[in-house]
């Protein structure tokens, strides 16, 4: 990465910033480093009043007292040097707190645009890719981007006053002052390999990150299989060989930093001695102005060593912006036609959702998922997808809910196509509710808002009458009972009947079941089928599965094999026709 890359990425970070802020802290820098370099001027008159040696630079301050009124004396430049340190530390201070808000509110706002931009990308580029990778970006990545923003702002404060020192040292000496810039410049040359390193290094931290939330993620979530299958040894194993990774990028990170820094720490040593020899022993430079051109290199080389430190963290960090910039890009390509953030209006079906040679493709396999599709579901009706596992029924719902988009062919609702505007409009008409239900860790009550944020206490009342769900009202705390970690604290009968709740909360013109009754047993089966049945007539339903309960009660049966369509009609002939073969 060319260094011109680092200032890019550093100023697009500050473009995301409030431009007040920038401007001020831009100010504040301005303000304490001309305040530390007057103060450290003011040292060389009050060293020569000290002396009795009334050299040039002496006499103007001299000038400066007497203008305003002031006796010149070692008590008032005391004073004075006293009050701009003061001063100094007054700047620095609110220097450093806008700084820290600056850089929690970038990354705060970068984390935000980067969760909106995955909740406005199309499901079919979700779907192939890695949870874990995207939760590690949104905690990992984002926070390594804050603190090498941190370290970025550190820089800049460090390059401000190194300038300034520079500044006063050429005001004392320009040739002592251009010895140290060049030895400075040299050295910094020297060390451009740690700083290289320090690049590879953060990409390897972030893959490193990746696999960790990964194996975290999928370690926690299979604790009861690992204790079904005996196989807790593997887990921890394949968790320690992940940190052990992870610890080792960490350290060798540490090492390449302390490595740099003990290198120049030893060659600033080296030149502050050369400097020492060359200004008293070959240019005479004052004493005086001696002691205070040592005092700034002195400040200067240990400023320099944490300037470099600071670059390899900003360094350290940039693969993880430029992780964040390919994750946004990639979501810009995949977008929906509309921000699922904004308000729109819920399409409406009356007449039937009709489906005209639909196929649908995934990139990872070579078959097409749905081939050649032309169906009709009527308004109010009830329609059953059954077909063996891979037969493309589950690709069928999610193109009914809108969520996919065909490669091929159309669906259209009541005549207008599902493209653009009109897909995220009918997808605020349909309720969907999986097999596997997840159910967030909060109350009863907060699990059913989620459908209808502003529904009101008898508008969940009715919904759990309707979806079977009058357990709710039995439990000692009721609405407000804890669900517990994904619904932990329910059995799965109870939260079938909740995601049903939560869905009809959505007042939807369809609503999708996908092998909501597969996992059951026959009584909370037959609970949630008679709350199905209840619903006939009144809305659109699509029921994925084989129950021959749910079969029995629809009005059409559609039979799908390898994505295309085997035969469809009422559930008598279906059965018929699977029973021969024919």
């Amino acid at each position: 990465m060319k260094a011109s890359d680092s200032l890019r990425a550093f100023r697009q970070l500050l473009q995301a910033a409030p431009r007040a802020w920038v401007f001020g802290l831009v100010l504040l820098l301005t303000l304490s480093g001309l305040t530390e370099g007057i103060g450290i001027l003011l040292l060389v008159p009050l060293l020569e009043m000290l002396q009795d040696a009334g050299t040039t630079m002496l006499k103007p301050v001299e000038q400066a007292f007497r203008v305003l009124g002031v006796t010149p004396s070692a008590a008032a430049l005391l004073a004075l040097f006293t009050l701009l340190v003061g001063l100094r530390c007054a700047i620095q201070y609110g220097r450093e707190q806008l700084a820290l808000h600056l850089q929690h509110r970038v990354v705060d706002d970068l984390r935000l645009e980067c969760f909106r931009a995955l909740l406005g990308t199309e499901w079919r580029w979700l779907a192939e890719r890695r949870q874990s990778d995207h939760t590690s970006l949104l905690l990992n990545d984002i926070n390594r981007i804050g603190q090498g923003l941190g370290f970025g702002l550190g820089l800049l404060s460090s390059m401000a006053t190194m300038l300034v020192y520079l500044a006063t040292a050429f005001l004392l000496s320009w040739q002592m002052a251009g010895l140290a810039l060049a030895s400075g410049l040299l050295v910094w040359a020297l060390l451009r390999g740690h700083r290289r390193r320090a690049l590879g290094l953060g990409q390897g931290l972030l893959v490193a990150n990746r696999d960790l939330q990964g194996n975290m993620q999928d370690s926690l979530a299979t604790i009861k299989l690992a204790k079904i299958l005996g196989s807790e040894a593997r887990h921890f194993d394949e968790l320690r060989q992940t940190t052990d990774r992870l610890r080792t990028q960490q350290l060798r990170f540490a090492a390449n930093s302390s490595l740099s820094k003990a290198l120049f720490q030893t060659l600033g040593a080296a030149l502050l001695a050369i400097y020492l020899f060359v200004g008293l022993s070959l240019w005479r430079t004052p004493l005086a102005e001696m002691v205070v051109l040592v005092l700034i290199f002195a400040r200067l080389i240990p400023m320099f060593v944490g300037a470099q430190q600071q670059l390899h963290h900003w360094l350290h960090s940039m693969p993880a912006l430029l992780e964040v910039d390919r994750l946004l890009g990639e979501c810009r390509a995949s977008a929906e036609p509309v921000d699922g953030l904004e308000a729109i209006e819920p399409l409406a079906l009356e007449r039937e959702i009709r489906l005209h040679g639909v196929s649908l493709h995934y990139s990872d396999r070579s078959a097409s998922a749905l081939d050649g599709l032309s169906l009709c579901f009527p308004a109010l009706g009830s329609t059953a997808i059954i077909g063996a596992s891979g037969s493309g029924k589950s690709s069928l719902a999610d193109l009914l809910a809108g969520l996919l988009t065909p490669d091929q062919g159309s669906i259209e609702v009541d005549g207008i196509p599902l493209l653009g505007e009109a897909r995220m409009r009918w997808r605020r008409s349909v309720a969907y509710v999986p097999q596997e239900v997840f159910l967030f860790h909060d109350s009863i009550r907060g699990n059913l808002l989620r459908g209808d944020p502003q529904a009101t206490e008898a508008d969940l009342r009715h919904v759990l009458q309707r979806a079977a769900a009058d357990f709710v009202f039995r439990l000692p705390q009721g609405l407000d009972t804890m669900v517990g970690d994904a619904g932990a604290r329910l059995s799965g009968g109870e939260r079938q009947r909740l995601a049903l709740a939560r869905a009809l909360l959505r007042k939807p013109a369809l609503l999708i079941l996908d092998e909501a009754t597969s996992a059951l047993d026959p009584d909370n089966e037959r609970r949630i089928q008679d709350a199905i049945d209840n619903l006939q007539g009144e809305i659109t339903l699509v029921i994925i599965g084989h129950r021959q309960a749910a079969l029995e009660h629809v009005e059409h049966v559609i039979v799908l094999d390898q994505g295309r369509l085997l035969t469809e009609g009422d559930w008598p002939r279906i059965r018929a026709t699977l029973k021969t073969g024919a």
